[in-house]
């Protein structure tokens, strides 16, 4: 099943040849999706904005988890970002039910800002988590990462340094060239990469630039006009996309 198929009583926001946005909460759209039917995850989850979470956050990150984790391909790869403070509770789960490969880092060395934060009571983190995991024993989609990293001298480090992006278009965006890495790594041009908490639309942008399928959700009609209009722009930069708008 292809991601054109999936979701046919859904009206997407808007497509383009290599994939669809839908603008709905992302549960209701994860529940929507068929068992093992995508290659590769990339997403960026809310965090609590008090930085300690209670019983029903936990609640509401585990939901989603065991979204994904029916979703996911047997083999296929799965890239979660979370705060320092925040992974803890959601590492135990992917822990316990995928094979958990790597923490990761994404170090941004220009944050901005004074250095205390939180209520001024705790230093500001200037790194974020990649969870990385494995649905199975072996990642069977895209390139081995000691390949990747030979092909790519001195690039198969688990610490990732990227400037934070400018201007910042969404409060939690992530760096372009990182999630391209990520998605070049974990995945072959043709499959199918799933994003349910898009925010301004990186990991969409990313698929059009390396010829991958996507589809994901985004809650907020504004950060989905920031999508499309940030989608369209990459059709510019890559001569083999072409936009099919749905409205």
């Amino acid at each position: 099943m292809d991601e054109m198929s999936m979701l046919a009583d859904l009206t997407p926001y808007f497509q383009t040849r290599l994939g669809r946005l839908y603008c709905m909460d992302a549960i209701d759209f994860l529940k929507s999706l068929p068992d093992e039917s995508v290659d590769l995850i990339v997403t960026d989850p809310p965090y609590n904005s008090r930085i300690e979470w209670d019983r029903k956050d936990d609640e509401w990150q585990l939901t989603w988890l065991r979204e994904v984790k029916r979703i996911l391909k047997q083999g296929g790869s799965i890239y979660v970002f979370f705060a320092p403070l925040n992974m803890y509770a959601i590492e135990g789960y992917i822990r316990s039910e995928l094979t958990l490969k790597n923490i990761c880092v994404w170090y941004h060395p220009n944050l901005y800002g004074a250095g205390m934060s939180y209520g001024k009571d705790r230093w500001k983190s200037t790194w974020d988590v990649i969870l990385y995991a494995v649905k199975g024993k072996y990642a069977r989609h895209g390139k081995n990462v000691a390949a990747y990293a030979y092909q790519r001298w001195n690039r198969g480090f688990d610490v990732f340094q990227y400037s934070q992006p400018r201007p910042l278009l969404h409060k939690a965006q992530k760096p372009l060239e990182l999630i391209m890495k990520l998605i070049d790594c974990s995945s072959n041009e043709g499959d199918l990469v799933l994003d349910p908490f898009m925010g301004s639309g990186t990991t969409a942008v990313a698929c059009e630039l390396l010829d991958r399928h996507w589809i994901g959700s985004e809650i907020n009609p504004d950060y989905c006009e920031l999508i499309r209009a940030r989608v369209e722009e990459s059709l510019n930069l890559n001569p083999k996309c072409k936009l099919d708008n749905f409205f």
